[in-house]
């Protein structure tokens, strides 16, 4: 997923898929979409009339213009045709939580697009939006729509009912983790011995974080030492991300003050998450909640930067939030006698600009 500069309107770009600014000439494709029944299956009587239809497009027009977000078109990147509407809007002038949504035509279902998007717009909104939660409603019988929700990221909280629908049965009610520094002085035992538990967990699942399974805890604890210090002398920052429960599900470090002539870089150390919650788009969640965070408290930083051990698809995953690789040494790592790999760096913007 990555933020498309505003050429024609384009808002989120996936794999498959542009998200685009809507406009007052897609009244016939907003009419197609919402008009067929058959999207409706689950809510027959939401099905919104023609003069609805138009009602709901100028507001998503009027979004856009108010709040540069909102609902959104979703084009085919192949055919260019429209094929869906999606996106973020405070709903009901909520301004304190961003409400998911996504409506696809009735013979692209099926085709993981709706994961695509929803992954790619959550996290974006933890980037972008960090003041508000991003949330869903979803209908329990819709048990496709459950699905992707918790594929996107998103934990049920809780149940609600429609607002202005008090008759209407309660409706599984998601939110979205929180990614957030944490101050120097509040760096104290509690968090470490959870970060120590989640690294050793990390580990010996496969994950590269400086460590092979089965690493000793003695030494992953001094390891998180050493970065803690540089966290206390105002060196790096800390970045954790909590379910909305509290928990800890995962971490990363930026490094920020390596002096001249890399005063504007930030360094990303030890981005992981929780190997349990492998699949629910939560590394994509931490990793754009901590750029949004070098963008609005590393004000000076203007170039971030990592490095990652080739052999685990991880170039893939940063391709895919905007990074762009900048290096690579052919066999640069030994981790056993018998295994090399790739040393690979990998750079982006934090305004999300190309780099050249």
């Amino acid at each position: 997923m990555t933020a498309a500069a505003d050429d024609g309107g384009a808002w989120l770009t996936t794999e498959r898929l542009i998200l685009r600014r809507p406009r007052a000439d897609d009244l016939d494709d907003y009419l197609r979409l919402h008009s067929d029944p058959r999207t409706y299956a689950h809510s027959p009587s939401s099905m919104p009339s023609p003069e609805r239809c138009r009602e709901r497009l100028a507001d998503d027009v009027a979004d856009w213009e108010r709040d540069e977000l909102g609902y959104a078109a979703v084009v085919d990147r192949a055919t260019g045709e429209v094929i869906g509407w999606a996106g973020l809007r405070h709903k009901d002038s909520d301004a304190s939580s961003l409400n998911l949504y996504y409506r696809l035509a009735h013979d692209r279902l099926g085709a993981g697009l709706g994961r695509e998007i929803s992954r790619a717009v959550v996290a974006w909104g933890v980037e972008h939006r960090p003041d508000a939660l991003v949330t869903a409603m979803v209908d329990a019988v819709n048990a496709a729509s459950m699905r992707t929700a918790v594929s996107a990221g998103l934990v049920q909280v809780g149940t609600r009912r429609m607002k202005g629908e008090p008759d209407t049965e309660p409706m599984p009610y998601f939110e979205a983790p929180k990614v957030a520094s944490v101050p120097r002085e509040a760096v104290g035992a509690e968090l470490r011995e959870a970060v120590v538990d989640l690294w050793v967990r990390v580990n010996d699942a496969g994950g590269s974080v400086g460590f092979l399974p089965g690493a000793n805890r003695h030494d992953v604890a001094a390891a998180l030492d050493g970065h803690l210090d540089d966290v206390r002398a105002r060196r790096s920052l800390l970045c954790v991300l909590r379910e909305p429960g509290g928990s800890l599900l995962g971490i990363g470090f930026w490094e920020h003050s390596r002096g001249f002539p890399y005063d504007h870089v930030a360094g990303l150390k030890r981005l992981m998450v929780d190997p349990a919650a492998h699949g629910r788009n939560l590394g994509r969640i931490l990793l754009g909640g901590m750029v949004g965070i070098a963008r609005r408290e590393l004000p000076w930083v203007e170039l971030l930067r990592l490095d990652y051990r080739d052999g685990l698809g991880l170039g893939e995953f940063y391709e895919r939030s905007g990074w762009t690789e900048v290096g690579r040494v052919p066999r640069g790592l030994r981790l056993t006698a018998t295994d090399y790999r790739d040393d690979v760096a990998m750079a982006r913007r934090v305004d999300g600009l190309p780099l050249d």
